[in-house]
């Protein structure tokens, strides 16, 4: 009988299980590595009536991750009618599992120099060194203390605690 060299190669199927579990450990790898390529930094804003801001502003949170420290600041988008020094706002977080809290916080606002036709960009700490422990929607609701003029925009800058 005679043989050729395809009669004593190595049969396909036992090829494909090797290539196969290299194909899945190399997606394994660049995925894990992608992580890290991830921004630390995060913002959620939403506009609001720049004539005259009284109605609650809800920002929606995503989390996924419950391991994470995080510095979280609030931020404001005025244009040049927002004259304030201070402004107070009620804030309140929904966590995923319907848990509710809400405070006071008062805004101390640092003096701009902007031209008034610029939007000016307020950036203010609100909490340090938090971890979001359910993975979900947080539902945060800002709520002036009174009626504020010249505020476009109200957000939440999350950045990882380094």
């Amino acid at each position: 009988m005679k043989r050729t060299a395809r009669d004593i190669s190595t049969p396909h199927h036992k090829v494909a299980v090797p290539l196969r579990m290299v194909l899945i450990l190399a997606a394994i790898v660049s995925v894990s590595l992608s992580e890290g390529c991830i921004s630390p930094h995060h913002a959620v804003s939403t506009d609001v009536d720049a004539r005259a801001w009284s109605e609650p502003a809800v920002i929606t949170l995503s989390n996924s991750d419950t391991t994470t420290l995080r510095d979280m600041a609030l931020f404001l988008r005025c244009n040049d009618l927002f004259t304030e020094d201070t402004l107070t706002v009620r804030i309140s977080v929904c966590t995923p599992d319907s848990l509710r809290h809400e405070e006071s916080f008062l805004l101390t606002i640092p003096p701009g120099h902007t031209p008034a036709a610029v939007a000016r960009e307020i950036d203010i700490p609100y909490r340090r060194r938090i971890i979001f422990t359910r993975t979900g929607d947080y539902r945060v609701t800002i709520t002036p203390a009174r009626t504020v003029k010249g505020i476009e925009a109200i957000g939440i800058n999350t950045d990882k605690t380094e």
